[in-house]
């Protein structure tokens, strides 16, 4: 049953983003032995190098293929046990028993129960998933089920259109079936046919009796043991016994055995005869001394329109809506979890910050009119479920669908707003509009047409809300004038919706806080409950720091993205060493911080392995601490709301950048475009940023080990490289003027700006505390020596007058204590800098003083510029320039 042997042609299609089967270039590098061209390199492959089990393909390794999901989109892993492939808040876990029974399995069998999941989202099959998942994973799992067909087709429901289904599974040559004949289609389709749930007598048999060892390098030597074991009859008699006394209960055996060969053929046959609506994506070679290989299975084009076709028949859209400023911090809290809802139960949502007509902000309550209108004009027939920005999904497992399917003679549901009594009393916080029904339909129509009665004169007068002639009150005089459409409305109790305590949709109505703070910090602790429950990250409450960006992430398509670990670096003991050497000759300046003081230790004994490990794990070194995070950090994004709002805040500056560079349109949240800029996926952002700048972006590989958001290549950015990036973008900018381009880095953290204005073709140099330039030599690969390691004042003080241009400055002059940093700016002066760029905040903290003040005390520079800036919420640009006496 083999097929041709696949080659760099065999990812097509959908799949085509992915590695292909054979990657001649990928071949050459990961066997430096062979010495070929990319042609003769396929040629070695088919003939000499599949069988020797050379590694073709990076996806041919598990954790290549891990990696390729572990970027924040949502996955089912099928089977995690006592070692799931992945964690993290976007990850849910399936397996047929609870996290309690896995860990109790795990400690009967000597596993150490710490690694199972904290909790299994679905016990059961497939069957029980209720929502969609951009990717599922499983090892060593599709060999297991008795229906291979049912099991794809429960997947297809499962995954999200455009999303793939990863697979490591057992390659039966090189594991105990190896005696095992392969699975044929027809066996395959028989199980099908027989609809099985439990294993056959025959898989019993053949798992209990004709299997080998399962030792895999032995199997590639060509030690494969006996393929009938001397007990066999004994095998045989007690699988029989264990299948007649098993009561058609479960029992776990393998019921396929694969070849990368022959799960390509069951594949497309199914696909072919219509059996599933998979795909291949990528079949991946089995590698020497494994006993795996990996698959990428993605919907096809017909499936795909099938997935996406089977959305608008459920005929169900939650919309929400808010001003860009008083509720756009409540829908940024509530939109994730009305958004979990619409993701789990496959309905559409949509949103919208700002101001469909109107001139002030409270006019955005009229939004669901114009919104309803538009899914009208456009020919919606199904259910629309509209909700304020204060109502949030109390039981994200509402079987809405269900509720609807005995409802469809209703025009319109809503709560009663519990004040009259009356039918027409209604509130419209909450509502259920079903534009298949005719009255449905007329109840948009009206609603439309008596605000657009409202004449813009009148809108414009209206700066505060009326009581008289505001959405609800248009609804309320359609249901006491229009019989036919308030016959067809049914009225449901605020226990169900509306209400505080309602069982599906709660509503955090005005009434319930004294001020809109108290009310928004109950509602975020509210929908931060119920998120918890479900396994689901917390979202962030907008609070000063990034209330900015807070209706950007309320965008119907909002991106949620994830914080992801950047791989730890390589040590390098030969830079290590000569920082130790540099470290021992050099005054060390300033007292050092706590943080640092086991680092600090490490260089003074020489400790030559410390501190190279340090370095090259950065991103988790307690040294890093203020500018990378460090150790604390990680502590820290232990808590699933915080490392939450870290990546959207990493996320923002993103965007940010992105917006100041010109790569995308700046946003206007009073009219236009809004939260647009917040669903362009990193990886494009990114490339479009490295354009617009004409460098290569990547951070140093260097270091390692700290948190930031995946932008593609491979590559995770922390937020201090995007500030830097931004900071190395302007000293261009300013160097491009006459002036000079030599720049000298007052502080520099771990030397991010200095790196990138290099790449930017600009000659930086810092001037830090010796324990920073340690770091900052190690990231920027520069030779530590004693004249490196001078403090600040002193290497300003030795430099030749005229050898700077423009002095840099962000996080650092307020920090320095009040007359060194007078004397820094002094001795700027002194040996003839022109500029100086500083980003730093004015807000005071204890201790420090604004650069405006210390620019003042030493005199000798004149504001040029000042302005707010791109990146950092209540950060200050001031450009100086020499001259006369500051007027700042």
């Amino acid at each position: 049953m083999a097929t041709p042997m696949p080659m760099e042609s065999d990812a097509v299609g959908q799949g085509s983003d992915l590695p292909p089967a054979f990657d001649a270039a990928y071949y050459l590098g990961a066997n430096p032995d062979l010495d070929l061209s990319p042609e003769d390199a396929a040629e070695h492959y088919a003939r000499v190098g599949r069988a020797e089990g050379r590694v073709a393909s990076p996806l041919a390794l598990r954790e290549n293929l891990i990696a390729l999901i572990a970027d924040g989109r949502s996955v089912l892993e099928i089977g995690p046990f006592c070692d799931p492939l992945l964690r993290g808040p976007h990850i849910a876990y399936l397996d047929v028993l609870d996290a309690d029974q896995l860990r109790a399995r795990a400690m009967q069998i000597g596993l150490d129960p710490a690694n199972c999941p904290e909790r299994i989202d679905y016990v059961g099959g497939l069957d029980r998933v209720r929502r969609r998942f951009d990717a599922m994973i499983s090892s060593h799992a599709i060999e297991h089920q008795p229906d291979l067909v049912e099991h794809l087709r429960q997947a297809e429901r499962i995954i999200a259109p455009d999303g793939m289904f990863c697979l490591i599974i057992p390659d039966k040559r090189y594991c105990f079936d190896h005696h095992i004949p392969e699975s044929s289609i027809a066996q395959v389709i028989q199980a099908h046919r027989e609809q099985r749930r439990v294993h056959s007598l025959a898989s019993v048999i053949e798992h209990v009796a004709l299997t080998t060892h399962n030792d895999s390098r032995r199997h590639w030597a060509g030690d494969h043991g006996p393929a009938i074991p001397p007990d066999c009859a004994a095998r045989v008699e007690r699988a029989i016994r264990d299948h007649d006394l098993g009561g058609g209960r479960y029992i776990d055996v393998h019921a396929w055995y694969f070849t990368p060969d022959s799960f390509r053929t069951i594949i497309e046959t199914l696909g072919a005869l219509g059996l599933t609506g998979f795909e291949l994506a990528g079949v991946y070679d089995a590698v020497r001394d494994r006993n795996e290989f990996c698959a990428v299975l993605r919907l096809s084009a017909a499936a795909r329109g099938r997935a996406l076709a089977r959305d608008d028949e459920q005929g169900v859209i939650l919309l929400q809506t808010s001003d860009a400023d008083r509720y756009a911090p409540m829908l940024a809290v509530t939109a994730t979890n009305v958004r979990e809802y619409a993701r789990r139960q496959g309905f559409g949502y949509d949103s919208f910050v700002g101001i469909k007509r109107g001139f002030h902000p409270w006019q955005a309550t009229f939004n669901r009119i114009p919104m309803l209108a538009e899914l009208l004009d456009r020919g919606f027939t199904g259910w629309a479920l509209y909700l304020d920005a204060d109502a949030y999904v109390q039981d994200l497992d509402f079987d809405l669908a269900a509720y609807l399917a005995d409802k469809q003679d209703r025009a319109a549901i809503f709560a009663t707003s519990g004040v009259t009594g009356e039918a027409w009393d209604v509130n419209a916080g909450v509502a259920l509009v079903n534009f298949g029904h005719p009255q449905g339909r007329a109840l948009v129509e009206c609603w439309a047409a008596r605000f657009a009665a409202h004449s813009d004169a009148f809108l414009r007068d209206a700066i505060e809300w009326i009581d008289v002639g505001n959405d609800q009150d248009i609804l309320h005089h359609i249901l006491r004038e229009e019989p036919e459409i308030a016959a067809a409305v049914l009225v449901e109790q605020m226990a169900f919706i509306n209400g505080p305590h309602a069982s599906f949709i709660r509503q955090h109505l005005r009434t319930m806080a004294p001020t809109l703070q108290d009310r928004l910090d109950a509602l975020s602790k509210a929908v931060g409950e119920t998120m918890r429950n479900a396994g689901q990250p917390v979202p962030a409450q907008a609070d000063d720091g990034n209330r900015r960006s807070a209706a950007r992430f309320a965008h119907a398509a909002g991106r949620l993205p994830a914080l992801v670990e950047a791989p730890l670096a390589a040590p390098n003991r030969d830079q290590a060493e000569a920082i130790c050497a540099a470290w021992a000759a050099s005054p060390k300046g300033a007292s050092i911080p706590g943080y640092q003081a086991d680092f600090a230790a490490a260089l003074d004994r020489g400790d030559i392995d410390m501190v190279a490990a340090e370095l090259a794990g950065l991103g988790r070194s307690k040294a890093a601490q203020g500018f990378l995070g460090g150790a604390r950090q990680h502590e820290r994004a232990r808590d699933r709301s915080f490392a939450d709002g870290l990546a959207r805040w990493t996320y923002d500056k993103l965007v940010s950048l992105a917006e100041a560079v010109g790569v995308l349109p700046l946003e206007n949240p009073e009219g236009g475009r809004w939260g647009v800029n917040m669903l362009v996926d990193p990886a494009e952002l990114f490339t479009g940023i490295e354009d617009a700048l004409g460098i290569d972006l990547a951070p140093p590989d260097r270091i390692g080990g700290y948190l930031g958001v995946a932008v593609g290549r491979g590559i995770i950015l922390h937020m201090r490289m995007i500030d830097a990036i931004h900071a190395a973008w302007r000293l261009r900018q300013i160097a491009a003027a006459p002036g000079g381009s030599r720049i000298a880095e007052l502080g520099g953290g771990a030397g991010f700006t200095a790196f990138y204005a290099r790449r930017l073709g600009l000659e930086v140099r810092l001037l830090d505390e010796p324990i920073m330039r340690a770091i900052q030599c190690h990231l920027l690969g520069d030779r530590p020596d004693a004249e490196a390691m001078k403090t600040p004042l002193d290497a300003l003080a030795a430099s030749p007058p005229g050898s700077i241009d423009i002095m840099f400055n962000a996080d650092s002059l307020p920090a320095i204590e009040r007359s060194t940093a007078v004397a820094l700016l002094r001795e700027a002066g002194r040996i003839g800098i022109g500029q100086i760029l500083s980003i730093n905040q004015e807000a005071g903290l204890p201790g420090e003083t604004a650069v405006a003040d210390l620019v003042a005390e030493a005199g000798g520079w004149r504001l040029a510029a000042r302005h707010r800036h791109w990146l950092r919420v209540g950060y200050v640009e001031q450009l100086y320039v020499a001259g006369l006496k500051s007027r700042a």
